[in-house]
C-alpha cells in the first residue's frame, strides 16, 4: 500500500512499470479456481502457444561454465560448487552425505551434474497455466516495510482526527523521515530523555542533515516529532496492550514463544539427539510445562476497562487534533472536506481481511476446520457482531472500521458516538497495526506469455540505462553483478517502488513436473533416475518414504517461474529438512545462505533490525515475506554466503539453514525436500519450535518414527531410530504420568486405527497429537498433553485421555528397535571377552567373530582392525599350507627330476621357496596374536629341511655312480617344495649320469643328425667337452653328417643330376647321421624317377598290341608326361614317349578340323563329340516316327474327361523342331508344315516372333538358312578318321565316342535307304514324311549328303515354295564367325592394321517371303534409330513374291552385328507404308 502522502514520483514510477509490463503482452482473462489455476481440468485447459526451448538459456547452449566469483557485489564469500564424477553421481544421498560436513558450514551448496546427465524438459508447455504473485520489492525489505507500516498507521491516526497529510514535513528543504526520527528517539530513551540531554542535533546529523544551524535543526526536529509522532506514541502506550490482548484472545493464546536455543548441535551427526545451547533436560521440560499450565489462561479483554481507556484516548485525541489544527509552522496540512456519509454495515458479503500470502503460508494439507478456542468467533464474518459486546443486533447502529471492516456499536464505544463521524474512522487494531503482510495475486499466464512479459519488463527497465558497446553500436547487456546491485537498491529504497510477478509454489501434481515421470514417460530412463526430484524424496535412504501420504511441496515437487527481480524471502525449510532445487532453463538465480549453526544469530539480527514487525508477528520468519540485506546480517555477526544457479544445476540447502534469493530473468525451477537419517534431530527440534510458535506442522514426527520402526528392520535404521524412539517414549510416558498424577481417575480410551490429521491436531498449539490427546465431552476439540488445561473450563475429572498405543506397546516397539540397534554392542562385548580370555585366541574364533560382524549391516569400529588381522592370519596360514600341503610327486626311475623341478611355480609358491623364508615364517609365529595348528606343522617341516640338507651335502662331497641314490634324495628335496641349492647340484650330477646312458643307448641304434646335435648341446650345457670320449665320438659323427648334408643338397640343386651318384649318396646315408628332411627329399627324387621309368616302359611296350583299344590310354600317358616336368632328372626313354604322343595329338587336330574347330584347344574336341553324340541320338533315333502335326502342350485345348490321362501321356512324349526335343522356351509354328520350332534352334529374333502373323521354316523353304555353331562333317569323313585311329600308339578317349557317333549315323542311313534307293519298292511317300526325315537330317550334327539332297529335292518337288529347285549340298559349314587366332589377334592390334568390314549380306540372305504386298514404295525404319527413312533397294524386294503388308521377316539384313555373337534379339526392321 502506498500512502496518500507518499511522494508523487514513487507512485508514478510504480504505475509506469506495471502498465508497461502489462502492455507488453495482452493477457487473456482466464477464470480461476481457488487453487489459482484455470477453472478447467488438465484435459480441458485451453491450448497455448508452446514455449520454444531454443529461445531460453539451457544447459545445452551455455558456452562455458563461469568460474566462481572472487568478489561479489555485497562482499560475500562464494558457497562451494561440486562437480561429481559419473560414479559419484549415481547415488545422490551417498554423495550429499560425503559433502554434508562442509556443506553445513555454508548452509547452501551447488552441484553441477556430469556432462552426460541431461534430462529433457518433460512439461507440456501448451497446457501449463499458472497464477503469479505480485511483489513490491521495497515492501519485502524488513526496515522498509516497518517504515511504510508506521507511516500508514500514522496517516490513519491523524486522518481519524480530521487531518490529512498530503506530504511529509520538510526539514532543510527535504522530506523528514519520521520513521527513522522515531527510531533514533527510541534508541536514546524517548522524547523526554532526548529533550533533557539536548540530543536533537545529534539525531539530525544521524539523519543526514548538515550545513544548517544546529539550533534551528534541533527546533525543527523537536517540533516535528512533538506534532506528528508524540501524539501517536502516547496513544500506543494505552492502545497497544489492549490490541495485543485482543489478538491473543482471537488466536487462543499468546504467540510469543518460550525462549530457547533455536539450533541443533553441530555434532548431531555423531550424537543425533544431543542439543546445543540452553535446552533443559527432560525433567526440567516437564516442570516447565506444569508451570505454564498453572498460569492463568488468557480471557477476552475486560470491556469496561477497555471502554474507559478508549474514552481517555478519545479525549486526548480531541485535544491533539485541536492543537494540530492551530499550528502550521512545522508542516503544511489540508483538512479534508467533511464526509457526507459514513460506511455502515454492508448488506453484501464483506471482503476478506488481508492475509499473509508468503510461499510458506499455503498449508501443505487440508486441515478441515482448525479448532481454536474462539472457533465460533472466527466463523463469523467481519462486521456481523460488535467487537465490544459481541452481539449482532441493532445493525443500523453498527459502525464499520474503514481499515478492517470490524463492527462496533456506536453506543458501545467510550465515549459513545451519537452519529457517523465526518472523518475516516479506524479501530484500535488498525491504528496500532497487526503487521499482516502478503503478496497479492497476479495474472494467469502460460510460459510463452510470461516469457514475453519478463523480457519486455527487463528491456524497458534497462532502456536508456546501459552504455553503448563501441563494437556492436548497441546497448551492452546488463551483467549479473549489475542486476544484483540494482536488486538490493530497489529492495532498500523506500521511495522507488517496483512491482514484479513470481510464479511460486506451483503444484506439480496439478500442472505436471519438468522431469519425466513414470506415469507419463515410462520408457525414459530419467523417469527413474535417483536425481529426479519426483524420485528423490521417496528414495530408500530418505525418511519421507515413511510418510503415508503425499505432501505437496515436500514429497511432491513444486515449480517456480521467475522474472527479473522476483524473489523468495528469508526462510528455512519446513521441519528444517534438506531441499534440492533444480533449474531446468532460464536466467541465473542468485541464492544467499546462512549456516544452520548461525540460525540463532540470524533470528536475533532480524529482530534487532525490525523489532516492530516481530513485536506484531513473532512468527514472521515462518511467513517468507521479509528480506534483509546480507550486508546488515554480516554486520550482526551472521555468516552469509552466496551462489549463482544456472540451467542444469542443483542447489542443496541443509537443515535449519535460512536462505533467500532472487532471479536475474525468466527461468524455470523445480524444488522438493528430502530427509536423510541425519535430519531426524533437526526434525524433532522443528516440531518443538513449531509448538512454541503455535505453527501448524506438515506431518506428525512421532508417526513418522513409528512407521519407520514398523517398515524398516535394518540395523542401520535402528542405529538412529533407537535413540529417537527412546526420546519420544521418555517424553510421552512422562507427560502421561503427569496427567495421571493430576487426574488419578481420568478415563482412558484406546484407538485401534489412525485418525485423520484434522482430528489429532491440538486446538491450542496446532501440533499433531499422534500418540495421545486430551478430550472433553463438552467440546469436539482436542489438545495435546502439554496443554491439557487449555481445552475447556470443565472440571479435570471430565477429561479423557485417548491414546493410540498403550504404554506397553510403545515400550515393546522401542525395545525391539533398541535390541536391533544393540546388536553391534553385543558383538563388541563378545569381542572384548574373546580378547580378555586368552592372550592368543584361536584363529578359528577370530574368523567366527568376523563372520558375525559381516552379518550385521552396520559399521562396527572394531570390525575393520579385526578384518585386517584375520586377513593377515589367513595369508600367513595360506603360505604355510602351500608348503605343508604340497603332495610328493612320483615318477619312473628314468625320469629326469630336474625337469620336474624346473617347472615354473605359481605366484603363491614362488614367494616362499627359499628355506630362509620358511625360517622367517617360523620367526613370525612369536609376533602373531593368534594360535593355529599350522604352527606345529611348520616346526615339523623345518626338521625335515635340516635332515635333507645334511644328506645332500654328504652325497655331493662323496659322489657315486648310482643314479637311484640321487633320484631318492632329489625326490625328497622336491617334495619339500623349497629352493634348496643342493637340489640343483644333485640334479646336475644325475643329469650327467643320465646323459651318458642316453648317448650309449643312442649309439647302439640309428640316430638322426638333429638328435645328435641336441645331445651335443645338452652335453655342452652339462659341462662336457672333447676330453670326454663319448662326447668326442658324437662330435666326429656330427662332422661326417654335416658333410653328407652339404653334398646331397648341392646335387639336388644342380641342373643336371647324376642318377648313379644320387644312389650312392642314398646308400651312404644308412651308416651316417643325416637329417630326416634331406633323406626324405633324396628318397622322393629317386622314387619318382624309378616310377617314371617303369611307366614309360609300360606305355611303349603296349604300342605293339594289335587292337588300339588295348593300348595305353592317352590320358595316362599325358599325366606321366606332365609329372616329368617336376623331375630334376628325365628318364632315358622320355623323348621316345613324347614323339609317340605327338602322333596322337595330330590325330586329334584332324578331328577338330573336321568339325570346324581348328583354333580350339585339344580338350574341346571331347566335349564337342559328346554334344554331337547326344544330339544325333535324338535326331537319328529310329523310334521317332512320322506323325500328324501336333500342338505343344501349352497350346492344346482342354481334353475331354475320358481322354485326359491319354492326352497328358502323349503330350509328354511329343518332340518338335529339328533338334527332336520336347517343348521348351519360345516356339514358332511353320505355316506350311505346321511343325513347331524352338526359337533358340533357328535363332529367330524375339521381336520378329512377337510381331509375325505367319512363318515358313527352313525345311519347307530351303532358302531359309539354318544357323549352326560348328561344321557338320560327312559320315564318310568320320569313318575315315576312325579308321586312321587304328595306327595310333595310344588309345584316346575320343575314339569310343567317335565310334558311337559313326554307328548311330550308319544305322540311320541304313534305315533311310528304303526311301532313297531307286531299287526299293517302297510305296510313294507323302510330303509330310519327306519333311519329317529332312527335319531329322537337318537337325543332326553329321552330314548325310545323298540323303539330305534327296529329301530336299523331293520336298521341293511335292510342295514347291521357291521358284528354283534347291542346289546340291556337299558340305555343311558353321555360320559363326571363326574364332580369332593368335596371328589374327596380333594383326588386329598392330598399329598398321586397318579395321575389317563385315560383308554385307547377299541377295540369297535377304530373300523374303511375303503373302501380299501393295504396289507402293516402302520405307525401312530401324527401331531405336533415327526416324528418318531410307528407300528400300529394289534388290531387296521381288515383286513376284506375295508379301503381307503388316510384317517383314528380315533376318537382320542391315545389321553387320548379325554375324557376331552379341545378337540383339529385339533389334528388328519394321516396314511402314508410305501412304500412312
Amino acid at each position: 500500500m502506498i500512502p496518500e502522502y507518499a511522494p508523487a514520483a514513487v507512485t508514478t514510477a510504480a504505475s509506469r512499470l506495471r502498465s508497461k509490463a502489462q502492455n507488453g503482452h495482452a493477457l487473456m482473462p482466464i477464470p480461476l479456481t481457488n487453487h489459482g489455476i484455470p477453472s478447467v481440468t488438465s484435459r480441458q485447459r485451453p491450448r497455448a502457444l508452446p514455449l520454444e526451448l531454443d529461445t531460453v538459456e539451457g544447459r545445452h547452449n551455455i558456452a562455458h561454465k563461469p568460474p566462481p566469483k572472487k568478489e561479489r557485489v555485497l562482499g560475500l564469500q562464494e558457497a562451494p560448487t561440486y562437480y561429481p564424477s559419473e560414479d559419484e553421481f549415481k547415488d545422490p544421498f551417498k554423495y550429499i552425505a560425503s559433502i554434508a560436513d562442509e556443506g553445513k558450514e555454508y548452509g547452501i551448496i551447488k552441484i553441477v551434474p556430469p556432462d552426460g546427465w541431461r534430462p529433457e524438459f518433460a512439461l507440456d508447455t501448451e497446457r501449463f497455466w499458472f497464477k503469479t504473485r505480485r511483489q513490491e520489492l521495497n515492501s519485502m525489505e524488513g526496515g522498509t516495510r516497518a517504515n511504510l507500516n508506521f507511516l500508514d498507521q500514522l496517516h490513519k491516526f491523524h486522518k481519524q482526527r480530521g487531518v490529512t497529510l498530503n506530504k511529509l514535513p520538510s526539514v532543510d528543504r527535504r522530506p523528514l523521515d519520521l520513521y527513522h526520527l522515531k527510531k533514533s528517539v527510541d534508541m536514546r530513551g524517548g522524547f523526554e530523555v532526548v529533550c533533557k540531554k539536548k540530543q536533537w542535533a545529534e539525531i539530525g546529523r544521524e539523519l543526514g542533515y548538515s550545513g544548517k544551524i544546529m539550533t534551528s535543526l534541533s527546533s525543527s526536529l523537536k517540533n516535528s516529532y512533538q506534532k506528528y509522532v508524540l501524539p501517536y506514541e502516547k496513544y500506543l502506550i494505552n492502545a497497544k496492550p489492549l490490541v495485543q490482548q485482543q489478538i491473543a484472545a482471537e488466536q487462543g493464546g499468546p504467540l510469543t514463544p518460550v525462549k530457547r536455543s533455536r539450533t541443533v548441535s553441530s555434532n548431531s551427526s555423531t550424537e543425533p539427539h544431543s542439543r546445543m545451547g540452553s535446552a533443559s533436560p527432560q525433567t526440567d521440560r516437564i516442570a516447565q510445562l506444569v508451570q505454564i499450565n498453572d498460569l492463568k489462561r488468557l480471557a477476552s479483554p475486560d470491556r469496561d476497562s477497555y471502554s474507559q481507556v478508549k474514552s481517555e484516548q478519545d479525549s486526548d485525541d480531541v485535544v491533539m487534533r485541536d492543537s494540530l489544527s492551530g499550528d502550521s509552522s512545522a508542516a503544511e496540512e489540508t483538512i479534508d472536506e467533511p464526509r457526507s456519509s459514513k460506511r455502515l454495515r454492508k448488506s453484501a458479503e464483506a471482503e476478506q481481511p488481508p492475509t499473509v500470502a508468503g510461499s510458506n503460508m499455503v498449508l501443505h494439507r487440508e486441515i478441515g476446520a482448525v479448532k481454536r478456542m474462539n472457533q465460533q468467533a472466527q466463523s463469523r464474518k467481519p462486521g456481523e457482531n460488535c467487537e465490544v459486546c459481541g452481539r449482532g443486533d441493532d445493525a443500523l447502529n453498527m459502525l464499520l472500521c474503514d481499515g478492517c471492516d470490524a463492527g462496533y456499536h456506536m453506543s458501545c464505544l467510550k465515549p459513545q458516538l451519537k452519529g457517523i463521524p465526518d472523518y475516516d474512522w479506524y479501530c484500535d487494531k488498525c491504528l496500532v497495526g497487526t503487521g499482516e503482510f502478503g503478496f497479492e495475486d497476479g495474472q494467469v499466464y502460460n510460459l510463452r506469455q510470461f516469457q514475453e512479459k519478463a523480457k519486455n519488463f527487463k528491456d524497458h527497465y534497462y532502456s536508456g540505462k546501459m552504455s553503448v558497446d563501441p563494437k556492436t553500436k548497441k546497448p551492452r547487456e546488463v551483467t549479473e553483478d549489475e542486476v544484483e546491485a540494482e536488486f538490493w537498491r530497489l529492495v532498500e529504497d523506500v521511495n522507488d517502488t517496483v512491482e514484479v510477478e513470481y510464479g511460486a509454489d506451483i503444484h506439480s501434481t496439478i500442472h505436471g513436473s519438468g522431469f519425466p515421470t513414470i506415469e507419463r514417460n515410462p520408457l525414459d530412463p530419467y523417469s527413474t533416475d535417483p536425481w529426479n526430484l519426483n524420485i528423490m524424496p521417496l528414495h530408500e535412504k530418505s525418511l519421507f518414504r515413511h510418510i503415508k501420504t503425499d505432501v505437496s511441496g515436500m514429497t511432491v515437487p513444486w515449480l517456480y517461474v521467475g522474472m527479473i527481480f522476483s524473489t523468495f524471502c528469508w526462510h528455512s525449510e519446513d521441519h528444517y529438512t534438506y531441499s534440492a532445487n533444480y533449474q531446468h532453463f532460464g536466467a541465473t538465480k542468485t541464492w544467499y545462505g546462512i549456516p544452520g549453526a548461525d540460525a540463532d544469530k540470524f533470528e536475533e539480527a532480524m529482530r534487532k533490525a525490525v523489532p516492530e514487525l516481530f513485536e506484531q508477528q513473532p512468527d514472521l520468519l515462518f511467513q517468507l515475506v521479509t528480506m534483509l540485506s546480507p550486508k546488515r546480517l554480516i554486520e550482526g555477526g551472521v555468516r552469509c554466503y552466496a551462489i549463482d544457479q544456472r540451467p542444469g544445476e542443483f542447489v542443496i540447502t541443509f537443515p535449519q539453514a535460512y536462505h533467500a534469493g532472487f532471479n536475474h530473468g525468466f527461468n524455470f525451477n523445480e524444488a522438493v525436500n528430502f530427509a536423510p537419517a541425519d535430519w531426524e534431530p533437526y526434525g524433532k527440534f522443528s516440531v518443538e519450535t513449531y509448538q512454541d510458535y503455535r505453527k501448524l506442522p506438515v506431518f506428525s514426527h512421532d508417526e513418522l518414527l513409528l512407521t519407520a520402526a514398523a517398515r524398516d528392520n535394518s540395523i542401520g535404521t535402528a542405529s538412529w531410530l533407537g535413540p529417537a524412539l527412546a526420546t519420544m517414549e521418555e517424553q510421552e510416558m512422562a507427560m502421561r504420568d503427569h496427567i495421571r498424577h493430576l487426574c488419578p481417575n481420568i478415563k482412558e480410551e484406546y484407538l485401534s486405527v489412525d485418525l485423520p490429521d484434522a482430528e489429532i491436531q491440538c486446538a491450542y498449539c496446532n501440533t499433531y497429537c499422534y500418540l495421545s490427546q486430551i478430550l472433553c465431552p463438552c467440546t469436539p476439540n482436542i489438545v495435546c498433553l502439554n496443554h491439557y488445561d487449555e481445552l475447556c473450563d470443565c472440571d479435570r475429572s471430565r477429561r479423557i485421555l485417548r491414546i493410540r498405543l498403550k504404554d506397553d506397546e510403545v515400550a515393546s516397539i522401542v525395545s525391539k528397535v533398541r535390541d536391533r540397534a544393540h546388536k553391534p554392542t553385543e558383538w563388541h562385548e563378545k569381542y572384548e571377552r574373546l580378547i580378555a580370555d586368552s592372550e592368543k585366541p584361536t584363529l578359528r574364533a577370530l574368523r567366527s567373530l568376523l563372520t558375525e560382524s559381516e552379518k550385521i549391516p552396520y559399521a562396527l569400529p572394531e570390525a575393520e582392525p579385526l578384518r585386517k588381522t584375520v586377513e593377515t592370519a589367513n595369508k600367513w596360514v595360506e603360505e604355510v599350507q602351500n608348503i605343508l600341503a604340497r603332495k610328493q610327486q612320483h615318477r619312473r626311475k628314468n625320469d629326469r627330476p630336474s625337469r620336474r623341478g624346473s617347472v615354473k611355480p605359481s605366484e603363491t609358491e614362488s614367494e616362499f621357496r627359499k628355506p630362509e623364508d620358511i625360517f622367517k615364517l617360523l620367526d613370525e609365529v612369536e609376533k602373531m596374536p593368534f594360535y593355529t595348528p599350522e604352527i606345529d606343522l611348520l616346526k615339523e617341516r623345518v626338521e625335515q629341511m635340516n635332515d635333507f640338507t645334511k644328506r645332500a651335502d654328504h652325497l655331493l662331497t662323496n659322489p657315486i655312480e648310482k643314479m637311484d641314490e640321487y633320484i631318492a634324495l632329489i625326490e625328497t628335496g622336491i617334495a619339500l617344495k623349497l629352493d634348496f641349492p643342493q637340489i640343483a647340484a644333485l640334479e646336475n650330477c644325475y643329469a650327467k649320469l643320465q646323459w651318458k646312458e642316453t648317448v650309449n643307448d643312442a649309439l647302439k641304434t640309428y640316430i638322426y643328425l638333429q638328435d645328435l646335435g641336441a645331445l651335443l648341446v645338452e652335453g655342452s650345457k652339462l659341462g662336457f667337452d672333447d676330453t670326454e670320449p663319448v662326447f668326442k665320438k658324437l662330435l666326429k659323427a656330427k662332422v661326417h653328417g654335416d658333410t653328407w648334408e652339404r653334398d646331397v643338397n648341392k646335387l639336388l640343386e644342380s641342373e643336371k643330376l647324376d642318377y648313379d651318384h644320387l644312389e650312392n649318396m642314398y646308400d651312404e646315408a644308412a651308416t651316417t647321421s643325416v637329417t630326416k628332411e634331406t633323406y626324405d627329399a633324396l628318397e622322393k627324387v629317386l622314387l619318382k624317377h624309378k616310377e617314371a621309368n617303369e611307366a614309360i616302359a609300360s606305355f611303349l611296350e603296349q604300342t605293339s598290341m594289335e587292337n588300339v583299344k588295348d593300348r595305353a590310354p592317352y590320358r595316362e600317358v599325358r599325366r606321366v608326361m606332365d609329372s616329368l616336368k617336376d623331375l630334376p632328372i628325365k628318364p632315358s626313354r622320355a623323348g621316345e614317349l613324347e614323339r609317340q604322343a605327338k602322333v596322337v595329338d595330330e590325330w586329334l587336330r584332324k578331328g577338330k578340323k573336321l568339325f570346324g574347330k581348328s583354333n580350339a584347344p585339344l580338350h574341346i574336341l571331347r566335349s564337342h563329340l559328346e554334344s554331337v553324340e547326344k544330339r544325333n541320338r535324338n535326331c537319328f533315333s529310329l523310334n521317332d516316327e512320322p506323325r500328324v502335326p501336333a500342338e505343344p502342350a501349352s497350346h492344346e485345348p482342354t481334353p475331354e474327361p475320358d481322354n485326359e490321362s491319354r492326352s497328358k501321356t502323349d503330350s509328354h512324349r511329343e518332340v518338335f523342331c529339328i533338334c527332336r526335343l520336347p517343348e521348351s522356351g519360345i516356339m514358332i509354328e511353320c505355316e506350311l508344315c505346321h511343325e513347331w520350332y524352338h526359337n533358340r534352334c533357328l535363332k529367330i529374333p524375339r521381336g520378329t516372333i512377337k510381331d509375325a502373323d505367319c512363318y515358313t521354316c527352313p525345311i519347307c523353304d530351303y532358302r531359309i538358312r539354318i544357323y549352326r555353331d560348328s561344321d557338320r562333317p560327312k559320315l564318310e569323313d568320320l569313318e575315315q578318321w576312325e579308321q586312321d585311329a587304328t595306327t595310333l600308339p595310344f588309345c584316346p578317349d575320343e575314339l569310343n565316342i567317335l565310334h558311337t557317333i559313326s554307328v548311330t549315323a550308319q544305322k540311320f542311313r541304313d534305315f533311310l535307304r528304303q526311301f532313297v534307293s531307286p531299287a526299293s519298292a517302297s510305296p510313294p511317300v507323302d510330303i509330310n514324311t519327306m519333311r519329317f526325315y529332312l527335319r531329322k537330317l537337318e537337325g543332326g550334327d553329321i552330314l548325310l549328303v545323298s540323303e539330305t539332297n534327296y529329301f530336299r529335292s523331293e520336298t521341293h518337288r511335292l510342295a514347291p515354295v521357291a521358284p528354283d529347285p534347291p542346289p546340291m549340298t556337299e558340305t555343311s559349314l558353321s555360320t559363326r564367325k571363326p574364332r580369332a587366332t593368335k596371328r589374327d589377334t596380333g594383326a588386329t592390334n598392330s598399329p598398321m592394321a586397318t579395321p575389317s568390314t563385315t560383308p554385307m549380306p547377299t541377295s540369297e540372305d535377304v530373300k523374303l517371303r511375303f503373302n501380299d504386298i501393295p504396289d507402293t514404295p516402302m520405307t525401312l525404319v530401324h527401331k531405336d534409330r533415327s526416324p528418318a527413312g531410307v528407300e528400300l533397294p529394289p534388290m531387296l524386294v521381288e515383286r513376284s513374291m506375295p508379301v503381307p503388308t503388316n510384317i517383314l521377316l528380315a533376318q537382320r539384313i542391315l545389321t553387320p552385328a548379325y554375324y557376331q555373337d552379341d545378337i540383339d534379339m529385339n533389334d528388328t526392321i519394321n516396314v511402314i507404308n508410305d501412304r500412312s
